[in-house]
């Protein structure tokens, strides 16, 4: 089947290192880290599993994101040789599957960290004494003495990763990191000799990656990470980037050559795109410098948000670049390069760029994972092969096809459980399904009919159209349900913020978003206004659906801003964007006071002042969800082990299903499980899934 993807299973040389294909996994932050010596962070037995499982399916490059120095919070980093055991335990890992790794060393304001545990946070250093974009407090310009300091941190970081058994190192020179700072006519405005005309910009990088050769030689394949183009006003351009790869490889200072785009935090749609930005958006800019760079040194990039090997081969067979880097794609669906060469990729999960895994890594108190495969970063408890048959399996019957229904359904079967999903709509998918209809978010129905297809060939029996009372339920007789019936929006407008009815909410023309997601319900002329209480996708999907279908359109929320709960993602500028583009009238600090004869009172939430929206032909009220009905309390004890998962739980999000559906799917069949959802949130944390550091002896 290789044949099929000839230019993808093609072996290349990258410096002294041979990768058995063109697909590599770029390097992105994850939290799969513990304290090692000092507390300096280091990999976990959980990332070592986590790289592994995409080993074993067939990726032939890994490049793991590293901090350089010990204060950098989060990361893990090689400075010390302590680390050295739990950094040659994640090669091994690799090495085992016949894949290669590189360790991406890097210093990022964004991932600076405190002086010790619970102290106030340390200072940044930056190419100048400027303020950091993301907060208000300004950087500690380095010094000469601190710069030839910070070379020796690359050489001893470099040295280290050679012990490990690291195939490769790179110096991360984009995302607005301090090497991207100093090669920057933007952000560097030294008068030293690391500033002004390109060569001085250049030179902390020649030093450092000088430093990497004379310190590892020819034992570490060596690179560099740099943006296409900074697309800032001053910054660098792509004529810039050539000069300075040029010079590079001139030098001889580099094997390989890692392109991509985007200046961190400042262009969070370009850093990880979301859905609605164009797949391979990034192929023209690689492909120009592709060609302007010796052959000799091979070009590695991400181009764009790649989520098929069949993308991969159309973008190797044009010569854009000679490796493909699929970051979320692989996190996703871990066998994706397998499945690819062995014809069957339609058991591949597709990512649908959502971005729940950098959000969960940006947001205050971290976290990682996949909203699609919540087995991501949890690969030593739930990868691939722990799906071995349950120890008492029996008949499982699961209410609800919504991404929570379906994922427990899944791996129910794949332990072995007879599984029978019943679901009271004509088609599953349940939320899904209706975001899917709004603009940008198709591919999000692609999610439900890989679910279908992986249920189908499980023998799972599907029956749509079929209310999950108790009494269809008991027919059955099962040994265990799962509740996953889901949520729908209050009709009334009730919310956190005001938890009362809205006066008015029960008039003909008010509506729900289901209402309005229904394929039976067409937009009209007129106008229509929105209130989104969560600040997520559904009401800006809405007001953007329902503006293209040529509504008057006014949003209305009690945020600052629009999408508030999406800020992390990548989404909001483009629904910004989108939505002025359109027209959409938009009202942040605002809510509803009531709803007259197509009257609207609205007021000010500082201030409390009122101001009146007249000729409103519908009002759609997107404030808060609760569960669709009680099963669980109406069948009480006459089945033995009942779990609710999902919104049906709690209405919460895309993660939360998924994760719950896996979770409480795992318990089946278990000998010692809790009998509800209650008594395990009652119970400790297991500890297995506590991660320790990596350890090649274990």
């Amino acid at each position: 089947m290789e044949m099929d993807y000839p230019h993808v299973f093609q072996p290349i040389d990258v410096g002294p290192m041979t990768v058995a294909n063109r697909i590599y996994m770029p390097p992105h932050g994850i939290p799969l880290t513990v304290p090692g010596f000092a507390g300096l962070s280091v990999p976990s037995d959980d990332f070592a599993a986590y790289y592994a499982e995409r080993a074993r399916a067939g990726v032939g490059l890994f490049g793991h994101s590293l901090a350089m120095a010990p204060l950098l919070g989060g990361l893990a980093c090689p400075a010390l040789a302590e680390s050295v055991g739990a950094f040659a335990a994640v090669a091994e890992a690799v090495h085992e599957h016949g894949a290669r790794i590189f360790g991406q060393l890097h210093y990022s304001s964004l991932t600076a960290g405190p002086w010790e545990p619970l102290s106030p946070r340390a200072p940044v250093f930056g190419v100048a004494a400027t303020q950091r974009f993301e907060r208000y407090d300004t950087c500690h310009a380095l010094t000469r003495d601190e710069i030839e300091l910070l070379v020796g941190l690359y050489r001893r970081c470099s040295r280290n990763l050679l012990q490990a058994g690291y195939d490769g190192v790179q110096i991360h020179a984009s995302h607005g990191v301090l090497m991207e700072q100093f090669l920057s006519p933007y952000f560097n405005h030294r008068d030293d000799e690391y500033g002004g005309d390109a060569k001085g910009r250049m030179r902390l990088l020649v030093e450092a990656l000088t430093a990497i050769r004379d310190e590892c030689g020819d034992g570490l394949a060596t690179g560099v990470r740099l943006i296409c183009d900074e697309r800032l006003t001053g910054g660098l351009t792509a004529a810039d980037v050539e000069e300075i790869a040029l010079d590079l490889v001139d030098r001889a200072l580099v094997d390989f050559i890692d392109l991509d785009i985007a200046v961190e935090p400042q262009q969070p749609e370009l850093m990880t795109t979301p859905s609605l930005v164009a797949p391979l958006h990034l192929v023209n800019a690689v492909a120009a410098l592709r060609k302007t760079v010796p052959a000799h040194v091979p070009m590695l990039s991400s181009v764009g948000r790649v989520t098929s090997v069949a993308e991969a081969e159309k973008v190797l067979a044009a010569g854009a670049v000679d490796l493909v880097g699929i970051g979320r794609g692989l996190i996703a669906e871990p066998e994706l390069v397998r499945n690819a060469k062995e014809g069957r990729e339609q058991r591949s999960r597709a990512c649908i760029a959502c971005n729940h895994c950098i959000a969960t890594v940006q947001r205050p108190g971290g976290g990682y994972g996949c909203a699609l495969n919540p087995a991501t970063g949890r690969e030593r408890r739930w990868g691939t092969r722990t799906f071995v048959p349950a120890p008492m399996p029996g008949s499982v019957v699961v209410v609800g096809g919504g991404p929570a229904g379906l994922e427990a359904a899944r791996v129910a079967a794949l332990r072995g459980h007879r599984v029978t999903l019943l679901e009271r709509e004509p088609e599953p998918g349940g939320q899904l399904a209706r975001w899917a209809r709004l603009p940008g978010r198709h591919n999000y129905g692609g999610v439900v009919d890989w679910y279908l297809r992986e249920l189908d060939s499980l023998n799972v029996s599907v029956r749509t159209e079929t209310a999950g009372g108790p009494d269809v339920i008991a027919a059955l007789a099962p040994d265990a349900v799962i509740v996953a019936t889901g949520s729908r929006y209050v009709a009334d407008g009730q919310s956190a913020f005001a938890p009362s009815p809205i006066p008015g909410w029960d008039r003909d023309f008010v509506l729900r978003p289901e209402q309005v997601l229904d394929p039976a319900w067409e937009p009209r002329p007129g106008s229509v206004l929105i209130l989104d209480e969560e600040g997520i996708n559904t009401a800006a999907g809405i007001a953007e659906l329902l503006a293209r279908a040529g509504m008057r359109v006014h949003l209305v929320t009690r945020h600052p801003d629009l999408v508030h709960n999406l800020t992390y993602d990548g989404h909001a500028p483009i629904i910004t964007r989108t939505l002025r583009r359109y027209g959409v009238r938009v009202s942040p600090h605002s809510y509803l006071r009531r709803i007259g004869d197509h009257t609207v009172t609205l007021y000010d939430v500082r201030t409390g002042m009122e101001r009146l929206a007249a000729g409103v032909d519908f009002v759609v009220l997107a404030t808060m969800r609760a569960p669709s009905d009680d099963l669980a309390a109406k069948l009480g004890g006459a089945v033995g082990r009942v779990f609710v998962i999902g919104d049906a739980l709690a209405p919460r999000g895309l993660a939360e299903a998924t994760y719950e559906g896996q979770r409480f799917a795992r318990l089946l069949g278990e000998p010692d499980a809790p009998r509800s959802t209650f008594e395990s949130l009652l119970n400790p944390i297991p500890p297995v899934a506590f991660p320790r550091a990596a350890d090649a002896s274990r």
